[in-house]
């Protein structure tokens, strides 16, 4: 046989085949249309009754499942499920013609939205929503949690802690304990809320440990299911100890050291070898009695002049002191603390830097030591504080923990051979003392 005949008997055949497959797509396709259409005029032959009976089942059907599910979890979606179920029972119970076509139907209808309704009534008690959870949670002092409440509502309280806390429950508007659990390891209650107001749930433990709580609410109406939680705004203010609410904080007393600042002027190395004049200088500063810390400012510079912040650095100390002493910093470093109060006063109270003027500090607690440094006995040879001496500073400022020190020795020192060097040194001390703060809370709508 001829390529050409092999050729056109091979095509006649793969013709025929697409012909047979198009012609059994194109009866399935007529098939699938044919009992479409069939269904479609199947439902379209029922009539209003059968329509309206079969549509009743489906709804009982879907209302036997919305409670089960709100029974296997009280949650406020399925709560919301139940309540859409139940709408839609009540306008099926009100349509007279299913009574007319199925009575019995049209009874159990009416008898599983009574079903409903009594579940609504008492399932709603059954759903908590959040107000706030720790897991782990390690707590060393006393700690407040506002929580905005309504009328009719209830608080749930679930606590487990390593040591005994004292718990206590109070309305922060009209500053009225409800509740007060003393030295508990364990806290499993309930409190029904009588007014709508700020409540504090206020822990204290005894000692460092771990705590793990939650709290949540029960709602008294089902559209404050739907309601959002307002936030509540903290304010702090003073206060005395016998104070409704009083919470006691670490402070400090500062307390000017210099009535005004101490000048010194150091003269170049080459300037003192010529015309006279020290290259060094010794300042005494007498520590106060009761303090713990001396905090000092040094401005260094090429010129004589005086600035406007010269002598202000206690009192802008003291101001930046009000104004972050509340904020429930540490007053010093402390462990899981990036920062602390003498850090922030001490930022914020910088002095004014130069960068050409710099010079050596050297703190000495020995009056001997300094003595021999102001008279010129080499460093390398004398004992001096090196953890708080600065070689080659600027301007700076600075903490010196005192350590029962009475007396610290500044020694300054300037290496220039050229250009001499104008110090302002400002001190304060610092005393540990108690304060007390409490909160005002304000509700955000």
């Amino acid at each position: 046989m001829t390529p050409l005949k092999q050729f056109t008997l091979a095509s006649i055949a793969l013709l025929t085949l697409s012909l047979g497959i198009s012609a059994c797509g194109s009866k399935n396709q007529s098939s699938q249309e044919t009992a479409k259409n069939g269904l479609m005029s199947e439902q379209s032959q029922k009539s209003p009754e059968e329509k309206l009976t079969e549509n009743a089942d489906d709804l009982l059907g879907d209302a036997a499942l919305a409670v089960r599910k709100f029974e296997r979890e009280p949650s406020e979606k399925n709560f919301k499920r139940l309540m859409k179920v139940y709408d839609e029972l009540q306008t099926l119970c009100d349509d007279e013609d299913l009574f007319r076509a199925d009575r019995k139907l049209a009874a159990e209808a009416d008898s599983t939205a009574q079903s409903v309704k009594a579940l609504l009534e008492t399932g709603l008690k059954r759903i908590r929503k959040p107000l706030f959870s720790e897991s782990d949670h390690l707590i060393a002092e006393t700690e407040s949690h506002p929580v905005y409440l309504r009328k009719g509502e209830k608080l749930f309280l679930d606590f487990e802690t390593q040591g005994n806390v004292t718990l206590r429950v109070y309305n922060a508007d009209s500053h009225s304990a409800l509740k007060t659990y003393a030295g508990k390891k364990a806290v499993h209650d309930s409190i029904p809320v009588a007014h709508t107001a700020v409540y504090v749930v206020e822990l204290k433990p005894v000692g460092s440990q771990y705590v793990d709580f939650t709290a949540t609410k029960s709602v008294a109406k089902a559209e404050d299911l739907s309601k959002d939680t307002p936030d509540i705004e903290e304010e702090k203010s003073e206060c005395t100890a016998k104070d409704f609410g009083a919470q006691k904080i670490q402070g400090i007393k500062l307390k000017s050291v210099f009535e005004e600042p101490r000048k010194v002027t150091l003269r170049s190395q080459g300037k003192a070898l010529f015309s006279g004049g020290g290259t060094r200088s010794v300042v005494a500063m007498q520590v106060p009695a009761g303090s713990t810390d001396v905090a000092y400012s040094l401005r260094i510079s090429t010129s004589q002049s005086d600035q406007n912040a010269d002598g202000q650095f206690c009192r802008r100390m003291d101001e930046k002191y009000k104004e972050i002493k509340l904020l429930g910093l540490p007053v010093y470093e402390s462990h899981g603390s990036s920062s602390n109060i003498f850090r922030e006063l001490l930022n914020a109270c910088e002095p004014y830097r130069e960068e050409e003027a710099y010079c050596n500090l050297y703190i000495f607690t020995s009056s001997v030591e300094a003595k021999k440094f102001a008279d010129g006995k080499p460093v390398d040879q004398l004992k001096y504080n090196v953890d708080l001496s600065k070689k080659g500073t600027q301007s700076c400022n600075d903490r010196i923990p005192t350590k029962g020190v009475k007396t610290l020795y500044f020694g300054f020192e300037n290496t220039r051979v050229r250009y001499s060097v104008y110090l302002w040194l400002e001190s304060l001390a610092t005393m540990p003392t108690t304060e007390y703060y409490r909160a005002k809370y304000v509700v955000k709508e």
